[in-house]
């Protein structure tokens, strides 16, 4: 047990670090492992990404290629938050295999077997709380580069704009 609890704690490590409003809103949702919270998580994101930029802004193929990027980003999101809340019921399988171990009698073949269940249950927990991890970076990537569209379509609806500024008043 004070194995399993070593690894509980450092299971149980922080690991948020956004310092910003609306980026700490986003990562409190990606990572409070609660399906609860998942209907929050759009406008969050849209609060981080920014929202699809209008038609009058990116051409129809380019929207199409945001709106994907971001429903992806936000799906793996979303994807890991379950993740996790699996996990954590895994977890609690296991403690209760190895509360119902504590009262088996000694050295029994029975006590061994369902040991050995309870250990491969948390690995199964700790694999998925992995690519929870995984998930949500991914996520991010997609995130970033649905991003970086946008922003570049706004750049471009910028320039047209003051090349026809500038065309109107030659």
């Amino acid at each position: 047990m004070g194995f399993y609890n070593q690894i509980q704690t450092i299971a149980k490590t922080p690991v948020n670090s956004a310092t910003l409003a609306n980026p700490r809103q986003l990562e409190q949702t990606a990572l409070s492992r609660n399906p609860a919270m998942i209907g929050n998580l759009g406008a969050q994101f849209q609060a981080v990404y920014q929202p699809l930029p209008p038609a009058t802004d990116a051409s129809p193929p380019a929207r199409n290629v945001i709106d994907m990027s971001d429903a992806a980003a936000q799906a793996a999101m979303k994807r890991a938050i379950a993740i996790d809340a699996i996990a954590d019921q895994e977890l609690k399988a296991a403690d209760q295999m190895l509360t119902e171990l504590q009262i088996a009698a000694p050295g029994t073949a029975s006590m061994i077997g369902a040991q050995g269940s309870a250990w491969l249950v948390r690995s199964h927990a700790y694999t998925q709380a992995a690519l929870a991890d995984s998930m949500r970076l991914r996520a991010i990537d997609l995130a970033n580069t649905g991003a970086d569209m946008k922003f570049n379509a706004g750049y471009a609806a910028g320039t047209r704009q003051n090349a026809g500024t500038m065309m109107q008043q030659r």
